[in-house]
């Protein structure tokens, strides 16, 4: 028992930046900044990233539904009492009214153009302060500098990177994945596979990715073959002049066939990009 004890005490201090919640796990990269981690099974569908300034908390993300973001907010305030005042809201799917409204609402949201127009077309309206860009935008809150940019199409329609330089940092949200396969069913694949080049081209200390822990530029190399491989055989089958249900039967890719979430989003992910790929030949 005293065993027993003596163990937990080491692993305290030897992980003392990892906290675990019911829909996050949080672990501290630098100082001020911390990953959410999606817990696989829970209601958060996507990492976020928090940023604490000296004056203000900002949270980047998607996929925000109320239990998630009031474990976020609890979170923070056992952090900081600093406030959280702005969300990066990285995408947002149209026709999920549920997800990204139910949000603080003296936080001001920053998102893309894209994204903001996509929020509009949804039938709820969102009550908050709204800041919308073109292509990139950067801001400095106290001393830690924030730069982000807007890849148009990748995933969805205007995903936002994040990239904080001096700390070294890059916060992809869903245009990667980290070793496990994600939702692509709104993917434009020929412009994504280029952002992933522009991504893996940053050479970031600390990766954050849309799912999956926390990594560097290696992980995002990874998910680049996988994105190869998995483009590679749809446009294999779509040669094969045959409907989009036998394609998917003649669909081979027995490396990925065990990586987590490969299954469960495959339908979507092949129809996306049986179609999309289709229509490029």
């Amino acid at each position: 028992m005293k065993r027993t004890i003596t163990l937990i005490i080491a692993m305290f201090f030897l992980f003392p930046s990892l906290v675990l919640a019911a829909n996050f796990k949080f672990q501290k990269i630098r100082n001020g900044v911390i990953a959410a981690i999606a817990e696989p099974g829970s209601k958060a569908a996507s990492n976020c990233l928090i940023i604490v300034s000296e004056y203000q908390v900002v949270i980047a993300g998607a996929h925000f539904v109320p239990e998630t973001t009031k474990e976020l907010l609890d979170y923070i305030k056992t952090v900081t009492p600093i406030p959280v005042r702005s969300i990066i809201l990285t995408h947002h799917h149209r026709g999920f009214n549920y997800i990204d409204f139910d949000l603080p609402a003296n936080a001001e949201i920053i998102a893309s153009a894209q994204t903001w127009q996509a929020l509009k077309s949804e039938f709820r309206q969102i009550k908050n302060s709204v800041t919308f860009f073109d292509r990139s935008l950067t801001m400095k809150r106290g001393s830690t500098l924030i730069v982000m940019n807007n890849t148009v199409q990748g995933h969805s329609e205007g995903d936002v990177f994040v990239y904080l330089p001096e700390e070294n940092i890059l916060f992809s949200s869903d245009l990667f994945f980290n070793d496990v396969a994600g939702y692509m069913g709104d993917g434009h694949f020929r412009e994504w596979i280029n952002t992933l080049e522009i991504m893996a081209g940053i050479d970031a200390r600390y990766v954050v990715p849309g799912l999956g822990n926390v990594t560097d530029s290696d992980g995002i190399h990874r998910f680049q073959s996988f994105f190869r491989d998995f483009t590679t055989e749809v446009l294999r089958v779509t040669g094969l002049n045959v409907d989009v249900e036998i394609a998917k039967r003649k669909f081979s890719l027995p490396q990925y066939e065990n990586m987590p979430g490969f299954k469960v989003f495959f339908e979507a992910n092949f129809k996306r990009a049986f179609f999309e790929l289709k229509d490029l030949k």
